[in-house]
C-alpha cells in the first residue's frame, strides 16, 4: 500500500499506542530529573540529544524480543519495523510534526519513502516524537507524523492512557490546514 492514510497507520500501531506515548514522555521526564546545575549547562541541542538517547534505550528495552517488531540500524538511522506495515523512528518535533535537526542522507531517504537496506518497501514511514512548550521544559504531547520529503502529510497527537476514553480512538488529527497559520 503506497498511500497510507492516518487511519491506516494509526490502526496498524494501535496495539503499541501506550508504548509509543510513553517512550518519548518518559525520556523527557528522565532528562528533566537531571540535577538543575547540569540542566542549565545544556543548550537545546544537548537537551534533545539526551532525550533522544533515553528514547532509543527505552525503545530497545520495550521492543526487544516482541513478535512482529524488528529493530534496524541503517548507518546510524535507528528504526523499528512494525509487522511490515510501518517503520518508525523517534524524534523531537514542532507542532506540525517536523524535526529541526540537519537530516542525514538516510533520514532524507526515510522521509521520502525511498528504499533503504532491510526496510519493507510498502511499509509506511512514521516519526514518533514529542512536542515541548516554548520554554522547552514542559512536555505538551506525543505525536506521530507521516513525512513526505520536506512536507508532513499528517500529524496525530497520541492521547495518553490517563486521558483515554473507553472505546474511543487513542489519537486525534492535529494536522494544520495548508494556508492557515
Amino acid at each position: 500500500m503506497d498511500e497510507w492514510t492516518m487511519g491506516d497507520v494509526m490502526g496498524a500501531l494501535e496495539h503499541l499506542i501506550d508504548d509509543l506515548d510513553e517512550i518519548p514522555r518518559l525520556a523527557h521526564a528522565r532528562y528533566r530529573s537531571y540535577p538543575p546545575q547540569h540542566l542549565v549547562e545544556h543548550d537545546r541541542r544537548a537537551a534533545a540529544a539526551c532525550v533522544y538517547s533515553h528514547m532509543l534505550a527505552d525503545a530497545e528495552r520495550r521492543f526487544a524480543g516482541r513478535r512482529g517488531i524488528a529493530p534496524k540500524d541503517i548507518r546510524g538511522l535507528k528504526v523499528w519495523i512494525i509487522e511490515d506495515k510501518a517503520v518508525i523512528r523517534f524524534k523531537k518535533m514542532d507542532e506540525d510534526g517536523r524535526s529541526r535537526n540537519y537530516p542525514t542522507k538516510q533520514a532524507q531517504d526515510f522521509d521520502r519513502g525511498r528504499a533503504l537496506p532491510g526496510l519493507p518497501p510498502p511499509a509506511a514511514r512514521v516519526s514518533i516524537g514529542y512536542l515541548l512548550d516554548v520554554t522547552e521544559t514542559a512536555y505538551l504531547r506525543t505525536q506521530a507524523a507521516r513525512p513526505r520529503g520536506k512536507i508532513i502529510e499528517w500529524c496525530a497527537a497520541i492521547i495518553p492512557a490517563s486521558d483515554a476514553v473507553a472505546g474511543a480512538k487513542r489519537w486525534i488529527d492535529v494536522t494544520r490546514q495548508s494556508g492557515w497559520q
